[in-house]
């Protein structure tokens, strides 16, 4: 029956006009995520639009019964099937039929009682729909398979639409359980080329003869690609007898307690595409799409995914030459568009109250994109494993996800054209964000490809890596449907949000990791990655409350890194780290390998805490900036450290009981402990306009008893600053009075010189330190200027960092003072008995607050005038000690009862919340 609008009332028209405009945000939502919106089928389910299926299930039953069709007639070739909500179709045998779509509203469930397969093209499911193959009570037992096959019916043409077709789009619940087995596990005993059988760490569970598997290889080379794969002929308890010897070597470990990994490869439960290696756009993919409700146990999903990593993806890009304040979003050609991998979790939400989905001993092999993703979404993914990935294996996507992933092994992530190696020199070509415009990530081979702290990672391994063993780039993403805008977290999911001001988002780059524990990457170009985790290069930070600031710092605990190419661990645009028991061991000689290098905005905290660097050509390149701390652990490289110039920022370095030497698979006479890099080259992270800084280095080992360690250059008569040097290539100016004055002149006339502080005359050489001398740890205040008209309003500046020196020298028009201020974060020195350390953002306070003595072997006295606080004793790595409230005015704090060492004391004012930590030393 028709209605004119002149039988409506005013009430229906305007609940119409509200249900439109509903609607038509709705398929706005949809093409702002799948551009362009040009009448294409824009929802999965406009595949099949109503009324053009050709075959409807009528009543619940098997594929094979005639009554479960409408007019009793089975699906044929290309037959196009509804299943209405309320119905259950059940796949009975193995379908002859070449299926082109089915449009699921009620439920697809595969039979547990025999042999099944389908053929189809493209599966999409509704929101009340449910795909089923076994269940947690009745599994696909294992001497049955159950099999979806993507049939190859020609390329994709429609490179405008949405391209969902050729796979699984599924909304609603899915439930799969295949038969479980051992997912991986280590060997007893490294294997050697020619071997006929692996002696396992235990008896693996369900590996039947004829299963797969996969052997990591162990190759520290440019080209990590010692994997192979071998059939079983048989297991006898820990024993696997393989069908033919190993062709490659997996015993090459510089440790004799490290160990290679096998995977298993096979499962009985498959979705895989039926032509992989024609064009690229006629493979499958498998999308959770706006639901959590999935319950994925061992599958095998195989030559799935279609989205490459070898090329930019394509379907939209950042417009480079937009000169709006906001990122504008413009269409590609749509040839290889994102989010069509072989397991992809889209958008599925990430509230904490909603339950997780979970993917658990999967297999994901041969992927030229992704294996495992979680976009937007709230999953675990345990004990899977993936092998022949091109881009990353286990990813998550936009930064703001949450789960986790558990006890999962990535095997050959490999990109052939290596690009994390196009510019070797490790600046610039090579960077993981070289396709920044196109927003595409995680294409190097990365084995877990991180975008923020969120998810937890506990137990995992990464081998033959041409990328990252594991990497964070908590940036957050820049998405189409957001028109560009960064991708960040809900306060709710902060740790420590009532800190927060306000209910503002928090950026994904300050949310601290939630966990990092017991993972291991080897045979990788690179084993560790840290970008953009809480770094002050966007200047953001100063959007959060100091309160919430003093909560942000992240924790890696016991990553073991072996047999990398290039870095061990490589930190940049990082800030507030701690790694406990590190591990990163190479037995190569290879000259150019790092063990782990701060790149030059790595800075603010850094605490190594026992690790264990050994056969690299350098074991630690120190950061440039921030209070760093190196407590205990060996060292064992042909250059153990390498000290840049301070840059950015002050710098206060602790080398504290470690053991240094050389490396047995390097020349003897070739050992360096210490290697002082100085370079003033123009450069921003170089240039001479950081030559103010306080830099102060103690060196607390071995023959070094709380010394300090200077550079050459700050003896008295060198000058920072060359005629010709006072601006660099970006523009940035000394003022003419500092150039070509030496440091005794700089020191006497603004009492500020290289490094903070004159070479002492009694300084001298020491064995394995070159560049610099050692001396006496001196007590002095070191000093940062004070910037005047740095602004047309003639306003004065105190520079606390590298972004207020910016702000200071960016112009002519903007001058360095003479005027100097009592740099706060360095008061004194271990030599006085007084405060140390403070490392705290809240300087101005810390000035008011002395802890003394120290060291100390029984109490430590606080001399403050605050009405109100509470002190916490911290372990160095952050673990509350002692808690100790309702403090007013002078206080003591006894810790006869704690072991010696190092300790953070953090002091809160109670009336404003804002916390100083200060470092001591209890011996």
């Amino acid at each position: 029956m028709q209605i004119s609008s002149d039988d409506l009332s005013l009430k229906a028209l305007l609940q119409i006009e509200i249900l439109r405009i509903r609607f038509s945000r709705f398929i706005t939502y949809i093409c702002l995520g799948f551009l362009p919106c040009m009448g294409n089928a824009q929802s999965p389910l406009e595949l099949l639009p109503s009324g053009q299926e050709t075959h409807t299930v009528v009543n619940s039953g098997h594929w094979s019964d005639l009554n479960t069709w409408q007019n009793r007639e089975v699906p044929g070739n290309q037959a196009k099937i509804l299943i209405p909500t309320g119905f259950t179709l059940t796949v009975d045998d193995v379908i002859g039929a070449r299926v082109k779509i089915i449009r699921n509203e009620g439920k697809l469930r595969f039979s547990t009682h025999t042999n099944t397969e389908l053929k189809v093209e493209t599966i999409v499911q509704g929101m009340k729909g449910e795909l089923e193959m076994g269940t947690s009570s009745s599994p696909v037992p294992a001497s049955l398979t159950s099999k979806i096959i993507i049939i190859d019916e020609g390329d994709i043409t429609e490179y405008t639409s949405p391209q969902f077709e050729k796979g699984l789009v599924l909304m609603g619940k899915t439930v799969m359980y295949g038969a479980d087995k051992t997912d991986w596990l280590k060997v007893a005993n490294n294997p050697g080329q020619g071997a006929t059988s692996l002696l396992l760490s235990s008896a693996p569970e369900g590996w039947e003869p004829g299963d797969r598997i996969a052997i990591t290889g162990t190759s520290s080379s440019r080209n990590p690609t010692g994997d192979e794969v071998a059939i079983i002929q048989s297991v006898s308890g820990s024993t696997v007898n393989l069908a033919a010897a190993l062709i490659k070597d997996h015993s090459s470990v510089p440790a004799p307690d490290l160990r290679v990994h096998v995977a298993n490869l096979t499962r009985n439960v498959v979705i895989e595409s039926e032509n992989p290696d024609t064009v690229q756009l006629e493979r499958g993919h498998v999308m959770f799409m706006h639901t959590l409700d999935v319950d994925m146990n061992n599958v095998r999903l195989y030559q799935m995914g279609r989205t490459r990593k070898d090329k930019p993806v394509d379907g939209w890009i950042l417009n480079e030459n937009s000169t709006s304040d906001e990122d504008q979003v413009i269409q590609g050609a749509r040839r290889n568009i994102r989010g069509r991998y072989s397991i992809h979790f889209h958008r599925g939400g990430v509230d904490q109250t909603l339950t997780p989905a979970y993917v658990r001993g999967c297999v994901v092999e041969n992927d030229p994109g992704w294996a495992f993703v979680n976009h937007s979404a709230y999953v675990h993914f345990e004990d899977n494993v993936s092998y022949d990935i091109l881009g990353g294996a286990f990813q998550t996507e936009a930064g703001d996800e949450l789960g986790s992933f558990k006890r999962n092994i990535a095997i050959r992530t490999i990109n052939p054209a290596y690009p994390r190696l196009l510019n070797f020199s490790g600046e610039g070509a090579g960077d993981p964000d070289i396709r920044g415009n196109e927003q595409d990530f995680a294409f190097q081979g990365d084995a877990f490809w991180i975008h923020g702290g969120g998810v937890s990672l506990t137990g995992n391994v990464a081998s033959g890596c041409s990328g990252h063993g594991f990497i964070y780039w908590p940036e957050g993403l820049r998405e189409d449907i957001k028109q560009g805008f960064l991708n960040n977290f809900k306060p709710e999911n902060v740790p420590n949000s009532n800190l927060l001001d306000g209910n503002e988002e928090v950026a994904t780059g300050w949310v601290p990791v939630k966990e990092f524990k017991d993972n291991e990457a080897y045979s990788a170009i690179i084993g560790f990655s840290s970008y953009y985790l809480q770094t002050q290069f966007f200047g953001d930070m100063r959007d959060y409350s100091e309160a919430y600031l003093a909560t942000v710092h992240s924790t890696f605990e016991n990553f073991t890194a072996w047999n990398v190419f290039w870095k061990g661990v490589e930190i940049n645009l990082t800030e507030r780290i701690t790694f406990n028991n590190l591990r990163v061991v190479n037995n190569d000689g290879h000259l150019s390998s790092i063990g782990i290098h701060n790149r030059g905005w790595a800075r603010d905290r850094h605490i190594y805490n026992n690790a264990t660097i050994e056969g690299f050509g350098i074991g630690m390149v120190v950061p440039k900036q921030g209070t760093i701390t190196i407590d205990k652990g060996t060292f064992k490289n042909q250059k153990n450290f390498r000290i840049p110039i301070a840059v950015q920022d002050f710098r206060d370095v602790l080398i504290n009981e470690i053991i240094a030497e050389s490396h047995p698979s390097f020349p003897s006479n070739d050992y360096v402990e210490i290697e002082m890099n100085t370079d003033f080259s123009s450069p921003l992270d170089k240039h001479p306009l950081y030559f103010m800084l306080p830099d102060r280095i103690t060196l607390n080992y071995g023959n070094y008893i709380n010394q300090r360690l200077y550079f050459n250059e700050q003896a008295a008569s060198f000058i920072p600053v060359l005629p010709g040097a006072e601006i660099s290539d970006e523009g940035q100016i000394i003022q003419d009075r500092f150039v070509n004055r030496t440091n005794q002149q700089l020191m006497d006339t603004y009492q500020m010189s290289f490094g903070g502080e004159i070479l002492p005359l009694d300084a001298v050489d020491a064995v394995g330190i070159v560049g610099g001398k050692i001396g006496a740890n001196r007590c002095r205040t070191q000093n940062m200027p004070t910037c005047v008209n740095f602004s047309d309003e003639g306003r004065t500046l105190k520079v606390n960092n590298f972004t207020d020196i910016l702000s200071c020298i960016g112009t002519q028009a903007n001058l360095v003072s003479e005027r100097l201020t009592p740099f706060a974060h360095i008061n004194s020195d271990l030599c006085s008995g007084t405060v140390t350390l403070s490392i705290s953002d809240n300087s101005n306070n810390a000035q008011s607050i002395k802890i003394y003595p120290n060291p100390s072997s029984g109490r430590f006295y606080i001399q403050t005038d605050l009405a109100a606080y509470q002190v916490q004793l911290l372990s160095i790595d952050g673990k509350v000690i002692k808690n100790i409230g309702g403090l007013s005015g002078p206080a003591t704090l006894d810790v006869s009862g704690v072991k010696n060492g190092f300790y953070l004391m953090s002091i809160q004012d109670n009336r404003t919340s804002q916390a100083n930590t200060f470092r001591l030393i209890k011996n």
